[in-house]
This record gives C-alpha cells, structure tokens and sequence, in this order.
C-alpha cells in the first residue's frame, strides 16, 4: 500500500497546536477516531459528505451521525452559517429548523441531503462539524472518561465510540446513562490483570473488568451504528490484552474481519487468519484490593453472556446518533486532514495533536 509522506513543515505545525483535553491524545486518539470509523462507516475517514434519512424519517449526516430530529445537525449548519455569514446552502431550512430547534422529519425538508453532500468538501464545512463534534461528542466523552479515573487507551477509546454511535447524554440508552448501569453493579472489589484500578462506588475495580461490564451493558441495546461490530473488536482486542495503545492496534472490522489500524492513516487486513487471536501481546501488573474481591480472566470474555452478573441494563433503547454514508473504496492517495486554515495534506505522523487532526479529512481508504 502507497502512503504519501508527511512534510516536516506539517508534522511541525500539527505538533504547535498541542492538545487542550486530557483522555485520548496523540496517535491512540488518531486510532480510536480511524477504528471508530471503519466500525461505522466501514473505512478510515470521516464522512464528511455523508448524509441519508434512517428508518425513522429523518436526516443523519456527517461525522458523528448529526440528526435533524435531535438539533446536532442543526449545530453543524448554525455553525456553517457563522462562517459563511449565513447565505449558504442551508439557509432555505433555517425557518423549519430553527423553530423546532433542529428537531425535524425528512418531510419538511427535502433537498436536505443534497444540500449537505454539495458542500462536503468544503474546508469550512468540515470546521463547523469539527466545532459540534469536539464540544459534544469527543470532549464530553473523554471528560467522562477523565471523571471515571480512565487511563488505558481501550477503555478511552470505547467510551468516544459509544458517545459517537449512542449520543453523549445522560438518558438510559446513551453514552452516561450505561456508566450509570455499569457503576450500579459494581458491589465489590474486583481485581484483574491491567494497569490501572477505578474507584466505583468506594470499590476498587481493576480499569479491564470494568470495561469488560461497560461492554455488557452496551450489549443490551440493540445494534444500532455499528454498536455490535465495536462491542465484537473490543471484545478481541481485550482477549489479546491490546488495552494501551502504540502506533498500532489489532481489531475487527466492521464484518468481523481481524486486521489493524496504523497511525500512518490506514487499515491493514490480515493477508491470511490470525493463527493465535487470544494470545496476549503486552505485560501488565494485577491491582490490590482490601475488601472481598472477585478476579475475572481477561481470556475468553464474552459481552453477550451473563457471566459479569451486571442485569441492570434497560432495555432496547435507540440511541440520539444516526448511520452515516457508506464510502466507497478508491486508490490511496495522499492524505488531507485538518479544518479551516489549518488544513494540510500530506501522510499522517504517529504524533498527531488536537486541532488540526481532531477532525482529519482522511483521504486514503483502503478497503476491506
């Protein structure tokens, strides 16, 4: 596979721009963003132009799934209008939007997705769905992460995917209601094999089990946004003990596919089946406890069983997120990212920063 290569002046501007947020940084966060997107879209890019009406009839487009019915995708558009000075494509939908405060079927807008994908390589565009997706998506999953005493690159990472397929908020079905349902369970200490113990409920739970517990949870709800193929790819890489992150990561796609993904912006199919997929590959340390305490194996785990003991989900909600597009495959080719006036092309580096990566136009695809 061709990569472009990154110029120095890129990587250095990258670099200046540091990063504001604690939780996923640097290339885990590149990771996490490339593996949520082959989860959901089924390659490494952000969808961008990305725009269709669900099952429900509304509109759900770009990046994080923006919905007309729940008021994200009318975020992104008074966004856009702030930079455009409000005479774009979408100004013939502010009355329906706007009264209703983004809340609207597809009925009372058609052409809306026409409009959307006519502006989806507009560098302004992508920094106005960047602006909704930092403060709602990313950002608050990685405080929630923060404010749980998150350390390891998996359990960050698994907390901004179900924050991009389920919504960040507090209700039952999305992103703080199911660490609501997972800390509910947790009565004991629970001790396992990672490096890091949380505090849950004065309990001091080794950082994987809790995980573990998170993805039982998850696993309640139903397949919506390609919750189950990231439940399945975290599930593998907890068996493999892939719970800090480096340049690489070995995961599922979207089909259930073994492979990985690179901070060089690309996934890798295994050319042949992995010969040993529950082998562990890292060492790690096992955490102390002072009260009853109740160790789990991380091998053989599996979410869909009732062996966590954790019955406190409820139910089948459907989450406030919606499916994007689905790319299609093209050649790689060298890669753009960034929004705005910090918009570069050129290959991605292991150490991308916050800003002008958070919302990376990543151009190379490769398919599965």
């Amino acid at each position: 596979m061709k990569l472009a290569r990154c110029s120095l002046a890129s990587a250095l501007a990258a670099a200046l721009l540091g990063t504001a947020n604690a939780g996923l940084s640097d290339c885990p966060k590149d990771l996490a963003f490339m593996l949520t997107n082959v989860l959901q879209a089924g390659q490494i890019q952000f969808p961008y132009a990305s725009c269709e009406e669900d099952s429900s009839g509304v509109y759900v487009a770009g990046i994080a799934r923006f919905s007309t019915e729940d008021g994200s995708a009318w975020k992104v558009i008074s966004a856009y209008h702030d930079i455009t000075g409000g005479d774009d494509v979408f100004s013939q939908f502010d009355g329906v939007l706007a009264k209703n405060n983004g809340g609207s079927s597809s009925s009372s807008l058609d052409g809306f997705c026409d409009a959307w994908t006519s502006v989806g390589t507009d560098q302004k565009f992508w920094s106005a769905q960047g602006t909704v997706f930092e403060k709602d998506y990313f950002n608050k999953s990685q405080s929630m992460a923060d404010d749980l005493g998150v350390k390891l690159s998996i359990t960050q990472a698994q907390i901004y995917d179900t924050a991009i397929a389920h919504g960040a908020g507090s209700s039952s079905d999305q992103l703080g209601g199911m660490i609501k349902t997972t800390n509910k369970g947790i009565t004991e200490d629970i001790s396992g094999d990672s490096s890091n113990s949380l505090d849950i409920n004065g309990y001091t739970v080794d950082e994987v089990e809790w995980l573990k517990r998170f993805l039982v949870t998850r696993a309640k709800y139903k397949d919506v946004h390609g919750a189950k193929a990231s439940i399945d790819s975290y599930t593998y890489m907890i068996n493999k003990n892939e719970t800090v992150w480096g340049s690489k990561v070995d995961v599922l796609n979207d089909k259930g596919a073994e492979g990985d993904v690179d901070c060089n912006n690309s996934y890798e199919p295994y050319p042949k089946p992995n010969p040993n997929p529950g082998s562990s590959s890292s060492s790690s340390q096992t955490s102390s406890s002072t009260k009853s305490s109740h160790h789990h194996s991380t091998s053989s785990f599996d979410p869909y069983g009732d062996e966590q003991g954790n019955d406190d989900g409820e139910g089948d909600g459907e989450g406030d997120n919606n499916d994007g597009g689905d790319g299609e495959p093209t050649d790689t080719e060298e890669h753009c990212y960034g929004y705005g006036s910090n918009y570069h092309c050129g290959a991605s580096t292991s150490n991308l920063a916050l800003g002008a990566v958070l919302f990376a136009g990543l151009t190379a695809f490769v398919s599965f």
